[in-house]
């Protein structure tokens, strides 16, 4: 059986980098382990999947296109970066 595909930070409209933590313009919490409800820019930087739980089955989802390619995510690990 194929594995739906997963929904991502990276194709969704509505998500926003606000300073150093990444935010659902629509007000949904990204992580319950912080108060607010943000997750810190650090796994973007890392280029990590960004496929979170609460995005899944949410209803105000909003793809912007599709996924970026794991190869250009993040910029932590890159030749060059930092």
């Amino acid at each position: 059986m194929k594995e739906a595909k997963k929904r991502t930070l990276y194709e969704c409209s509505h998500a926003r980098v606000i300073g150093d933590h990444i935010i659902c313009h629509k007000g949904y919490p990204l992580s319950p382990n912080l108060g607010n409800g943000h997750i810190g820019i650090e796994r973007l930087a890392r280029g990590e999947a960004l496929a979170l739980a609460p995005c899944q089955k949410c209803a105000d989802f909003d793809s912007m296109g599709p996924p970026i390619p794991r190869n250009e995510r993040g910029w932590l690990n890159k030749k060059g970066g930092k």
